[in-house]
Parts: C-alpha cells; sequence; structure tokens
C-alpha cells in the first residue's frame, strides 16, 4: 500500500555539506524565506553532512513527497526528485544524478541531503560560517534572487589526487573539474579546515594544486564547492587514507 504525506508529516530530515568527520549533534541554525525553523531533533552530522529534521522545512517550500518501500519521491514547484533509501542515485526531472551520500534510516527517521534536494526544488542554499546557519530561499520567498542548478549539475572531477591509501602524510593535491573555474569562485577545505586561495595553484582552466601541512594517520576528506566560470554551481568531495 503506498502512502502520501505532505513533507511536514514525513519525518524525513535533509543534510547541508559542512565539514565534519564523524556523527555529532551541530548547533546549527536554518532558516527558510526568512522564518527560524525549530526542530524536535537537533541536527546531526554524518559523513561530513550536516543533517536536519525536514519537518516543515519543505512544507515551507510547498512541496510534498510519496514514500513507499524505501523510495521517495518528491515534488514541488513543478519539479520532481527520486532518491532512494541506499542509493547515491537519485533522478531529478527526469535527470540522473549522483549523491555524495546515500539517503538512511536513523530510528524512525529518513535523512536525505539538504542541499541537493533543496536546490533541485529550486531553492537557493547559502551557508554563513560565522554564524553555522543555513539559510533557504524559495523563488517566492523572501529575497529572492536567480536560482541556481542543482549542485553537481554537469560538473565533475576529471582527476583528483591523492586516492585510496598513501604512505606520505605530506602529499601535493590536485584536481580537475570538468569546467573551467577561477580560484576566486569557489573554495576548497581539507578536513573542513580552509585551504586560502593564495596557497592554491592553477595548473589550467579547471586544474589546481596546493600542499597542506602533514596529516595523522586516518581518513581524511578534501571538499571543493562554488561556481564554474558561467555560473554553474557545483559541491564535490573526495576521501583518502594515510597509513604508515
Amino acid at each position: 500500500m503506498r502512502i502520501i504525506w505532505k513533507l511536514a508529516a514525513l519525518p524525513l530530515a535533509l543534510a547541508l555539506v559542512l565539514p565534519a568527520s564523524a556523527p555529532a549533534q551541530s548547533a546549527v541554525s536554518v532558516f527558510v524565506n526568512g522564518q527560524r525553523m525549530s526542530f524536535d531533533q537537533p541536527p546531526v552530522v554524518q559523513s561530513g553532512r550536516v543533517f536536519v529534521p525536514l519537518r516543515g522545512v519543505f512544507e515551507q517550500l510547498g512541496a510534498s513527497v510519496v514514500y513507499n518501500n524505501g523510495q521517495i519521491n518528491a515534488t514541488g514547484r513543478g519539479r520532481t526528485i527520486a532518491l532512494t533509501i541506499g542509493s547515491t542515485t537519485a533522478v531529478v526531472n527526469g535527470q540522473q544524478q549522483i549523491l555524495d551520500v546515500a539517503p538512511f534510516v536513523v530510528g524512525d527517521r529518513t535523512l536525505v541531503p539538504l542541499r541537493f534536494v533543496a536546490q533541485a526544488l529550486g531553492a537557493q542554499v547559502n551557508w554563513d560560517d560565522s554564524s553555522s546557519s543555513v539559510t533557504i530561499i524559495s523563488s517566492g520567498g523572501r529575497n529572492p534572487g536567480p536560482v541556481a542548478p542543482p549542485p553537481n549539475a554537469n560538473v565533475m572531477f576529471v582527476t583528483k589526487a591523492p586516492m585510496g591509501t598513501i604512505y606520505t602524510a605530506q602529499p601535493t593535491y590536485s584536481f580537475q573539474l570538468t569546467r573551467p573555474a577561477a580560484i576566486n569562485r569557489f573554495r576548497v577545505s581539507l578536513d573542513g579546515n580552509p585551504i586560502p586561495a593564495g596557497s592554491m595553484t592553477q595548473a589550467g582552466p579547471a586544474s589546481f594544486t596546493f600542499r597542506y601541512p602533514p596529516l595523522g594517520q586516518g581518513r581524511h576528506s578534501v571538499r571543493v564547492w562554488g561556481q564554474t566560470n558561467n555560473g554553474a554551481t557545483f559541491d564535490l568531495s573526495w576521501t583518502f587514507t594515510v597509513a604508515r
């Protein structure tokens, strides 16, 4: 039997990409069209993403969801999104997209990635480091602006390094995007620590390298996010492991 809920009643959650390394409670504020949201469960950090309870957020964006046996189908503002628990493949308006982290279940709640879903529904999503706050603005909400395309829309890594398990604590980091981007149009962090633009080298229209102080053993994460020269938004990451 298929059961239809308004998003305000469906116990889903949204995840915003943020620097983190392990599940934890996170003091993050969320604003939708200027209204601060309150949640019965504090935001949770999982695999470098911040997850917040969905209740009330997508109701503000005028969306509804059909949930059936692990399949999530959201519809709102003339857009459709299909997600599956445990799968990193999503479908937005009939086009396949790849998620960095798959939706998953915690207790009786299903968690899905905030930035991907909100932007796919036509909303702008902004993160303020100074206040640890997320601002979501729909095209019909307060202070509307140009609607950004879904993150990673046709923007991917061509190459990235290091990968897998490495045996040096201070490798050279490099990556190449599928679209040209100037250094001042995007940001890079390593394990949540920002890499200053001045410490990076642009080796080509879409190729970049940087160095970083020695790392300890274990798993590490590089995140690259911002815009290409033609304004396409992206939010990409990769992980590697340092062994001795």
